[in-house]
């Protein structure tokens, strides 16, 4: 499967828990990671339409700024929690895992030190991983399932429902 078919299928995917969401009155959020950095572009709501937008609107490819996707995440999060003590976050992060934009120095220490604030906070994490299959691999989404408890995938595995399965079973265990 291509580059953009693994996206597409991706993006389908998360639409689908977009709409799952909705109807239970939860909310989404987005953080957009690409190019030297990773920004908010649709802070937690419960708008399935704008949620839809903009993840169809998306760009892919390019460079990786995983450390910092990391971190935004964390800081959208714990405001979050915060303000909403009872909310059972769940965060998924749709990469190649190939961090290759450091935010100070070293990208994969920055990634790991954010990812263990992450794990701390207690945010349930799912990592769909869109490397290609290779006899080389590049990035470190398996590395950081297993160092910090996160659920893993590889975007072959899964399917719409798949997806909205792992959520829900995240919500049933809390």
């Amino acid at each position: 499967m291509g580059a953009m078919r693994r996206m597409e299928a991706a993006k389908g995917a998360i639409i689908s828990l977009l709409l799952d969401a909705y109807q239970k009155r939860n909310k989404i959020g987005m953080i957009a990671f690409r190019k030297d950095k990773a920004e908010l572009i649709l802070p937690f709501t419960s708008s399935v339409e704008l949620g839809e937008k903009l993840l169809k609107d998306l760009p892919t490819g390019g460079k990786t700024p995983l450390a910092d996707a990391f971190i935004k995440s964390y800081e959208v999060f714990d405001r979050e929690i915060r303000k909403n003590p009872n909310i059972i976050p769940i965060m998924i992060v749709i990469s190649d895992f190939k961090p290759n934009v450091a935010v100070k120095e070293d990208y994969v220490k920055e990634v790991f030190d954010a990812c263990e604030k992450i794990a701390e906070k207690g945010i349930n994490v799912i990592l769909i991983d869109t490397e290609p299959q290779s006899f080389i691999k590049i990035g470190i989404g398996k590395e950081i399932a297993n160092r910090f408890g996160f659920k893993y995938y590889k975007i072959e595995e899964l399917s719409k429902d798949k997806i909205l399965d792992i959520c829900k079973s995240l919500e049933i265990n809390f």
